[in-house]
């Protein structure tokens, strides 16, 4: 466990699967968190799990409009004073081939998945900057440099949240703010559980990851933690996959 006491952290797509994970590890490690999410029901019932409810507020924000993301940070600093970690963990992602994808649902994806990080990070750095240290970390995917059939949106947005991470690592590292990604492989989370379920795409991960399994929302929390402490003060700009080895290569 990182000595997290007195830190704040932000925490979007709270409400469950990655993001509640990592919201809980976060306050098991001592720090205070703002819970964010679209999903005003499932956001209540992930607050309410909370036994230190003083230490953690639900903030419900449509991240994709940019009036409601930029308004993040005054509601958090009004609860809890100051802003140490952002985590930019919300995601969408639509399954249709790349000539089929309507572009509606192309705008959507870059919204939630690539501009709010960016807005977020423009909306709450200042403050980080004031007292001259934070953590920004971005939940990207292994989607970002292994690209999957029929998610070109999911792709993209995920690939240009890696160069986001690298570009702000770069123009903040020198006010003792660090920026960098968790790439997440194969979890299994409350939306994706049913694929698990298939023996046949049960077996194909199985092959396919060197560990032999998929991963859970806790293995992604711990990669963040990392990042979102002291001993993480020397690392800036990188991506730490948490995929397994799906990456390392493949056999045939």
């Amino acid at each position: 466990m990182n000595d997290l006491a007195g830190r704040v952290a932000v925490v979007t797509g709270a409400a469950q699967g990655i993001g509640l994970a990592i919201a809980s590890r976060l306050v098991r490690d001592g720090a205070r968190v703002a819970l964010v999410d679209v999903d005003k029901d499932a956001l209540a019932g992930a607050h309410a799990g909370f036994t230190r409810s003083t230490d953690v507020i639900a903030l419900a924000a449509d991240l994709s409009d940019e009036a409601q993301a930029r308004a993040v940070p005054d509601t958090v600093l009004e609860a809890f004073g100051h802003i140490d970690i952002l985590v930019n963990n919300a995601g969408v992602r639509t399954v249709s081939p790349v000539i089929e994808h309507p572009l509606e649902t192309w705008r959507h994806t870059i919204d939630v998945n690539l501009t709010a990080p960016f807005v977020l990070i423009q909306a709450i750095a200042p403050h980080m900057l004031a007292r001259k240290c934070g953590r920004i970390i971005n939940v990207t995917s292994i989607a970002a440099s292994l690209g999957f059939k029929n998610r070109v949106a999911y792709n993209v947005s995920k690939a240009g949240l890696e160069m986001l991470t690298k570009s702000v690592a770069l123009e903040l590292g020198a006010h003792g703010i660090r920026c960098n990604a968790v790439a997440p492989g194969i979890i299994e989370t409350p939306l994706n559980s049913d694929y698990f379920q298939d023996a046949g795409l049960a077996q194909l991960i199985r092959e396919a990851t060197p560990t032999g399994s998929w991963g859970a929302p806790p293995d992604i929390a711990a990669a963040v933690a990392f990042l979102a402490g002291d001993d993480a003060g020397f690392v800036n700009g990188a991506t730490i996959l948490v995929d397994g080895g799906w990456s390392a290569g493949k056999g045939y």
